[in-house]
């Protein structure tokens, strides 16, 4: 009788929860589908690091199709979108003082300033999100 590759108990309970969420948004076809390969890929693997590995893949995937499904993939798509934009809009705002000033040399003092700050409102961004995801 061939011997079954195994599994991490976290990634067991990772891949009953997602089985059960996918199912609860309505995907069957996919919570099957992630059954079948997890068993498939327990019954190919030669011994267990190869199964954790192609388990994690399939955690991976299928966490995506889960956001996707629930509407966080495009929320955080959003958020990273904002981001971006505020970084970017933050470096050409200090070019430009930079250039205005007419200041040669960059002051570290100020990039870590402006860093912070910039990591503060990216969190109060989060924490106003994620408030209104649990109302």
């Amino acid at each position: 009788m061939a011997t079954v590759a195994n599994l991490t108990p976290e990634q067991e309970l990772d891949i009953l929860k997602i089985i059960l969420q996918l199912r609860s948004l309505g995907d069957v076809k996919s919570s099957e589908r992630l059954r079948a390969k997890v068993r498939q890929c327990l019954l190919e693997s030669a011994d267990d690091d190869v199964a954790i590995e192609a388990a994690d893949t399939l955690l991976r995937h299928y966490r995506k199709v889960v956001k996707k499904l629930d509407g966080t993939y495009e929320e955080e798509r959003e958020l990273k979108r904002l981001r971006n934009e505020q970084g970017a809009r933050r470096a050409s705002m200090f070019v430009d003082d930079q250039a205005e000033s007419g200041e040669e040399d960059e002051s570290v003092e100020d990039e870590e300033d402006f860093d912070d700050d910039e990591e503060e409102e990216v969190r109060a961004t989060e924490d106003s999100k994620e408030n209104e995801e649990g109302k």
